[in-house]
């Protein structure tokens, strides 16, 4: 009996022994069962029959399975072997019951190898939480990769930070930094302050659901950890760079250059040299610029003035960002475009100004219940994220005029 098998006979026996006790209870006290004791001896008797089809017909495809093995290692003359083998969460995934969590937490490492397979970026990393059982490295670690990929601005190298739980979470932000100066032997000391304020980080929570038809969870080759890693890392990634997203448009408020919008066409280029050299060369040396696709589609068939070359350079490899006068270039659909005045439609600077965090890890739970009638399991991804600005002087942006 395989290990699906054996935790349906385990739910569906454990069943019929609460029904029993239901039962000798009645006859202990010579009365006949009252209508909530009824309603829920039938309800486990119910429960118990479907488990028990469902076990038959798992023997039954276990017995086609080995059939349809031993004649293809006949017809063939080699030995099969089976490509997918259930780790810990697939195996939660298909044998656990209705209502039971799975918690995901980071594995020390993972959002620094899934940030720098696309760039070089600062990872902040806190010790996190995991009420339920702790994910293996890959399931997270591809999940995480998915949601990086489909979320270009944290690819742009942001400060993610992990954290226990949800609680607000003050920052340090520094409006005006504090500045060196020379000092002569014995001489007094002269003081530059920094102008220092604090911001609150907070989370709001996302989810996400999908639905698995049975199935698919009863074929054992069908790889449902590949899968929920992909689909839901695919969707909160969007949520977490709309967080992040409004957190950069609300905290970076400098405009570094203007461009007229009426001849956008012609002076784009000329506008970009402008705003990356309003920003400090301190801030240059790991800058990145974001823009929506709108904005970029121009900035391909943009030409400097003086001498006619192209600003935008292609990557040469799959794993580098295009690059904008030497720096990585992303995409956030949600930036303005242009076509009107007052539109910001460039950002450009050091990424890890802009902090985004991740509270409590990434939460699975499941769900025989919410498509019992369509015969598929439901699965639901959480995740509390927040972002905010932590040095405004880092980022600048390109506003239409």
């Amino acid at each position: 009996m395989s290990n699906i098998e054996d935790a349906l006979e385990q739910r569906r026996q454990g069943l019929i022994t609460e029904a029993t006790k239901i039962a000798q209870k009645g006859v202990a006290e010579n009365r006949s069962l009252s209508g909530e004791e009824q309603s829920k001896f039938d309800g486990m008797i119910a429960e118990a029959e479907k488990l028990q089809e469902r076990v038959h017909e798992l023997h039954e495809g276990a017995q086609r399975a080995q059939e349809w093995q031993r004649s293809w290692e006949q017809s063939t003359g080699r030995q099969y072997r089976s490509t997918v083998q259930d780790g810990a969460f697939g195996k939660w995934a298909r044998e656990s019951r209705s209502g039971d969590t799975y918690d995901l937490a980071p594995v020390a490492g993972a959002e620094r190898r899934a940030v720098a397979a696309y760039r070089s970026g600062q990872v902040e990393e806190r010790a996190m939480s995991a009420t339920g059982g702790v994910g293996a490295d890959g399931v997270y670690g591809t999940l995480w990769e998915y949601a990086v990929a489909g979320s270009q601005i944290l690819q742009a190298g942001c400060t993610i930070i992990s954290t226990a739980d949800g609680n607000t979470l003050p920052l340090p932000v520094a409006t005006v930094h504090s500045t060196a100066a020379t000092a002569a032997a014995n001489a007094a000391l002269t003081s530059s302050d920094a102008t220092i304020t604090t911001v609150n980080l907070t989370t709001t929570k996302y989810q996400y659901i999908t639905l698995v038809p049975n199935e698919l969870l009863q074929d054992v080759t069908f790889d449902i950890e590949g899968y929920l890693a992909r689909a839901a890392g695919r969707e909160l990634g969007k949520n977490i760079a709309n967080v992040a997203g409004t957190a950069a448009v609300a905290g970076f408020t400098t405009s570094g250059a203007t461009v007229a919008n009426a001849s956008i066409a012609t002076g784009l280029a000329d506008a970009v040299i402008d705003l990356y050299h309003s920003v400090l060369p301190e801030y240059r040396t790991t800058a990145a610029a974001l823009a929506n696709d709108d904005t970029l589609l121009r900035l391909r068939k943009a030409k400097t003035t003086g001498s006619g070359d192209y600003v935008w350079q292609n990557s040469l490899t799959s794993e580098r960002p295009d690059t904008l006068l030497g720096k990585g270039v992303y995409v956030h659909p949600a930036l303005d475009s242009a076509g009107a005045a007052s539109r910001k439609i460039m950002y450009f600077g050091d990424w890890s100004a802009l902090a985004v965090r991740i509270a409590g890890g990434i939460r699975f739970e499941r769900s025989t219940d919410y498509a019992f009638g369509n015969d598929q399991t439901a699965f639901r991804a959480i995740v509390r994220t927040g972002s905010v600005v932590v040095d405004p002087n880092a980022v600048k942006y390109l506003v239409t005029t």
